[in-house]
This record gives C-alpha cells, structure tokens and sequence, in this order.
C-alpha cells in the first residue's frame, strides 16, 4: 500500500470566523463567483458550441484559487483519476511556469 502525502498546513488553514475582515469577505465573495460560474456554465452546457465548458473551467480556477476545501477535493480527484485530470495538471503546471518566469524577468528588469 502506498503512503498518502499531506496536504501542507498552509492549504488547510482556515481564517477565523470571530470577525470577518475584508480579506474574508472577498474570499467568500470569490467562492461564490466560482461556484455561480461553474453553475451557468452547467446550464449552458446544452448550448451549441463550446461556451459552457470554458465558463465553468473558469469558476473552477476561481474556485480552487480561494477554497481550501475545493483544492483537498481537486487533489483526492487527481489521485484517484489521473487520466481523467492530466489535462488540466498540464495545463496547471504550464501556467505556474508562465507566472515564474514572468516573476524572474520583472525581477531582473527591477
């Protein structure tokens, strides 16, 4: 049997919900945009054409920039369906590259 890798702490950190600041309030109104984008791109799906899927990867992205929960979700998905997700992990990962490089010009031009 295998050995399930953690989920670092900083994924699994919630804010308290004593008092919401204004960082809270944005991430539960990002939250909601995902989820409202994913669920218009669910009723557009019938459509013809494409226009539902793009909708909904963008909630998604959305969705996984700001929920912790989402992101446990995305991962135990992408454990047990590797081929199923390696589209978006590819797709993921060149972005993440993008961003870095981005990051090191900017930073070499500063």
């Amino acid at each position: 049997m295998h050995r399930r890798a953690a989920i670092p702490r900083s994924l699994l950190a919630r804010p308290t919900l004593a008092r919401p600041t204004l960082a809270r309030v944005r991430q539960l109104a990002l939250i909601g945009t995902g989820w409202s984008l994913i669920g218009l791109g669910a009723l557009m799906s019938p459509l013809p054409g494409p226009f539902g899927f793009p909708v909904a990867l963008a909630g998604g992205v959305i969705l996984l920039r700001n929920s912790a929960d989402a992101r446990r979700l995305f991962v135990r998905l992408k454990r047990r369906h590797p081929r199923l997700l390696s589209p978006v992990e590819r797709i993921r990962i060149k972005l993440r590259h993008r961003r870095k490089a981005a990051r090191a010009k900017a930073a070499a031009t500063a």
